[in-house]
């Protein structure tokens, strides 16, 4: 599949590329003519892998669904390896892949208080991890973890960048939460964040698509049962947390 990984002569002189790579070489490799390309074109890959899986996807398709020529793609990612993983880690990190929206809800929880207890960064990671889920780049990240077992050479630092440094960053943001509660506490990071993590997860994992506008709908109530349950099994008051 050489066309998939690296462009070919071919794909760099077609004649029915877009404008925005003409003007692109004319520039150099700067600021590009079409804000919205790259955010159109790692939310159209996060799309194509999610339907069709890692072998299937192909730049082409990609290009297709983003609306911009093949080669532009090519500027700014070589392979489609690179293009996936900056697509995956951005949207793990919150960055939005997709062109702004007027309908966004402004109730979202995004950011913890200034100064947030173990509770409230709990409630605030998980919300965050359950709108990715329910989002649409859900069916990217649940066959990410899928294919990540299935190709592991190929996914090996798709898997780095965008499964393992997050939950290491993950970690290391719990432990100092927890460093504030009890300097000498026995709770696992390991296992508090397994518990939150897992137990979203699955929530939307097993929900069938006709209730998933429920789901939603009683996010934040379940989020925070779910997370005074958790604290409360490690020996934890939620409030006084």
């Amino acid at each position: 599949m050489p066309d998939q990984l690296s462009p070919t002569a071919a794909d760099i002189g077609e004649p029915d590329e877009l404008d925005d790579v003409v003007v692109g070489r004319r520039r150099g490799r700067g600021r590009p003519r079409d804000p919205d390309l790259e955010a159109r074109a790692l939310s159209a890959a996060l799309e194509v892998f999610g339907e069709k899986g890692w072998v299937a996807m192909t730049i082409d398709e990609v290009a297709a669904r983003a609306r911009v020529g093949k080669s532009s793609i090519y500027l700014r990612w070589p392979d489609k390896t690179s293009l996936l993983t900056d697509a995956l880690r951005q949207v793990q990190l919150g960055v939005t892949v997709e062109p702004a929206r007027d309908d966004a809800d402004e109730g979202d929880i995004s950011e913890p208080p200034a100064e947030p207890s173990l509770r409230d960064y709990l409630i605030v990671h998980a919300t965050r991890r359950a709108n990715l889920y329910l989002s649409d780049a859900g069916i990217a990240m649940l066959r990410l973890y899928v294919e990540a077992r299935a190709h592991p050479d190929v996914f090996a630092d798709i898997r780095r960048r965008a499964i393992t440094d997050f939950v290491l960053d993950e970690r290391r943001r719990v432990e100092a939460a927890i460093q504030l509660v009890d300097e000498v506490s026995p709770m696992s990071t390991v296992q508090l964040l397994d518990a939150v993590e897992g137990a979203v997860f699955i929530h939307v994992l097993v929900t069938p698509p006709e209730l998933v506008d429920r789901v939603r709908l009683h996010l934040a109530d379940y989020i925070e049962q779910m997370v005074d349950n958790q604290l409360r099994a490690v020996g934890l008051s939620p409030l006084g947390s």
